[in-house]
């Protein structure tokens, strides 16, 4: 049984790397219901058909609803990752899911979770920053957008 725990774990540790040798990778964690991920891969999927060289990676917690999606283009380009955001976010909140499952909203994150979470949820999730963190020291900028 450990020999068997250690492969599968092997296997998933290796496939960021293995991503990353067909090109450049735009992360996005995102969770879902679980009958919506393959459609969200499929939904990338149709906006990058125009470009030349591209994939879409995914993986993930199936039993948590977490999605690792990689879109992969040759190379870094402003205009796939236009092409890319914010439909993802889009996507993901038309399929009631949230923009940021276990790694967090981070500094890129940030200004899309009026994608996940309502204005009013936003404003709470803000009064409760001020209360435990007046000075704003504690993860800046990481958490909420900028106002």
């Amino acid at each position: 049984k450990q020999w068997y725990q250690r492969r599968v774990r092997a296997l998933r540790e290796n496939i960021a790397p293995a991503l990353k040798q067909l090109g450049y990778n735009y992360k996005y964690d995102v969770s879902l219901p679980l009958g919506q991920m393959y459609s969200l891969v499929e939904k990338v999927r149709k906006v990058l058909q125009s470009v030349e060289g591209s994939h879409i990676g995914s993986y993930g917690h199936i039993a948590d609803g977490d999605l690792h999606l990689n879109p992969i283009s040759p190379r870094y380009s402003k205009a796939v990752l236009g092409m890319i955001e914010p439909f993802i976010y889009e996507e993901v909140a038309k399929l009631r899911g949230s923009i940021s499952a276990e790694h967090g909203l981070g500094l890129k994150k940030a200004n899309y979770l009026k994608y996940s979470k309502d204005s009013e949820v936003i404003e709470m999730m803000r009064t409760l920053k001020e209360v435990f963190d007046p000075n704003h020291i504690m993860n800046p900028y990481k958490l909420l957008p900028w106002k």
